[in-house]
């Protein structure tokens, strides 16, 4: 009879059938990093009923977005939805012993004309990993295909919230955790999404990090780390091939400031080489946030700058350019972003604002402007979307953004945002002249 209601229990959650869902919950900033659907968390509220064994533990996740993007180089809106399905298994046969496996399939509707093929990667196997050890206390170690992160995840993350398929790596991680102390050291390549056969890793991804955290008063944290990242098939910016290496020394600090202030600062150096060239970059970010009704109060103002450099002459054998790493950045501002942590600088402002318990308000602005008009305008990876050395401007551009995120219960949620970039100088020099806009509503049930 156990195993029957198991198999029921299961089969709810591969179909999706409708359940009776409970619970209150806040609504958490858009603005931060979300988790992904963690299948070592403990049973299903509504799989209770069917008495699964304590080493048993399922999970999912269904998401849906609609989104009408017109994006800088197209004269069309393009009009997506993107359906994506999580299911987690845990098998736990002894406390020190946990063997997780995450299935994803990811698929984008749309009109013709649109680009379907790229968002889309029908059933997968996204995580699988052992883990022995416990990731509370003591040592611990993990092994398979898995998720990491590093710092504020704006050089190594996951990106499970906005991302249509989210980073994975077929990675070794071992750690050890404290009372106020969490080391981790990691290696690994990532995960690349092959549509309609299993997904590989990229052999010519490697990534390799060690990271501290020391927890310091209230809840401050302190993180130092280094990383490293080779890559191959990689070329220049005059276009030559070869391959890199990548090592980055980085401090990321966090944590309160009297009265009612907060901080969260980032910075990291980069050495090595691509190609032939010597690298020499560097990037920070700098954030003070304000709560000025006092810290038991939601409301909260931002005010923050970000840099990182760019190249100034392709030909000098030294190159300038920032490499952001394998981000999460969508989980930084909840909607598509549509400049990456490279070769830019601009200031920021924003504010959340909780209206009740379930409703929660975002709003920003930025101005964007090239830190080398000699390198290009990178929306993420190494490909740049527009290159302009003869631009007598590097104005890229300002950026409005909108959102609102409500969660009426533990396993619902539901955002919806608008941004509007205007084109500066730079993009119209370059033959951008068209707004970039971008308006989604997303939902997501989690059981």
């Amino acid at each position: 009879m156990k195993l029957g209601l198991t198999v029921a229990c299961a089969l709810s959650v591969w179909t999706g059938l409708p359940v009776a869902l409970s619970g209150q919950s806040k609504v958490e900033p858009e603005a931060g990093p979300k988790p992904a659907v963690d299948a070592s968390s403990s049973k299903p509220g509504w799989c209770r009923h069917a008495e699964l064994p304590a080493w048993l533990g399922l999970g999912a996740e269904l998401r849906g977005r609609a989104e009408l993007n017109h994006p800088f180089e197209s004269a069309l809106n393009d009009r997506l939805y993107l359906n994506r399905l999580r299911l987690d298994v845990t098998l736990r046969p002894s406390r020190w012993v946990r063997f997780v496996v995450q299935a994803q399939d990811a698929r984008a509707y749309g009109p013709a004309a649109v680009d379907r093929e790229s968002q889309r990667n029908t059933l997968d196997l996204r995580q699988a990993y052992a883990d022995f050890g416990l990731d509370e206390e003591g040592w611990h170690l993990r092994a398979g295909r898995q998720e990491l992160s590093a710092g504020d995840e704006r050089l190594i993350g996951a990106d499970s919230y906005w991302d249509t398929f989210g980073l994975a790596y077929d990675a070794v991680r071992l750690g050890y955790t404290g009372e106020r102390l969490r080391l981790d050291a990691f290696t690994g390549f990532r995960v690349q999404p092959a549509r309609r056969r299993l997904d590989p890793f990229d052999t010519a991804s490697r990534i390799s990090g060690l990271t501290l955290r020391f927890k310091t008063s209230g809840e401050g944290v302190v993180e130092p780390y280094f990383l490293w990242k080779r890559g191959g098939d990689t070329v220049d910016l005059t276009g030559s091939p070869g391959h890199r290496d990548v090592l980055t020394p980085g401090v990321r600090a966090q944590g309160d400031l009297p009265p009612s202030l907060d901080y969260n600062v980032e910075m990291a150096l980069e050495r090595g080489h691509v190609v032939a060239d010597r690298i020499a970059a560097w990037a920070g970010h700098w954030e003070l946030g304000w709560k000025p009704l006092g810290r038991e109060f939601g409301l909260r103002l931002a005010l923050e700058y970000n840099f990182a450099t760019g190249d100034q002459d392709p030909a000098d054998g030294r190159y300038g350019t920032f490499d952001d790493l394998y981000p999460a950045g969508f989980n930084k501002y909840g909607m598509a972003d549509p400049i990456a942590w490279r070769n830019i600088r601009y200031p920021a402002i924003g504010m959340e604002m909780p209206l009740t318990r379930r409703w929660t308000v975002y709003a920003a602005y930025r101005l964007f402007r090239l830190a080398s008009v000699h390198d290009g305008l990178y929306p993420g990876g190494d490909q740049y979307l527009v290159r302009n050395p003869l631009a007598t401007s590097a104005e890229v551009g300002s950026h409005a953004l909108v959102s609102a995120g409500y969660v009426p219960s533990s396993h619902w949620r539901f955002y919806a945002g608008y941004g509007y970039l205007f084109p500066g100088e730079y993009l119209r020099q370059s033959g951008r002249t068209a707004p970039l806009r971008t308006a989604y509503l997303q939902s997501s049930l989690t059981f």
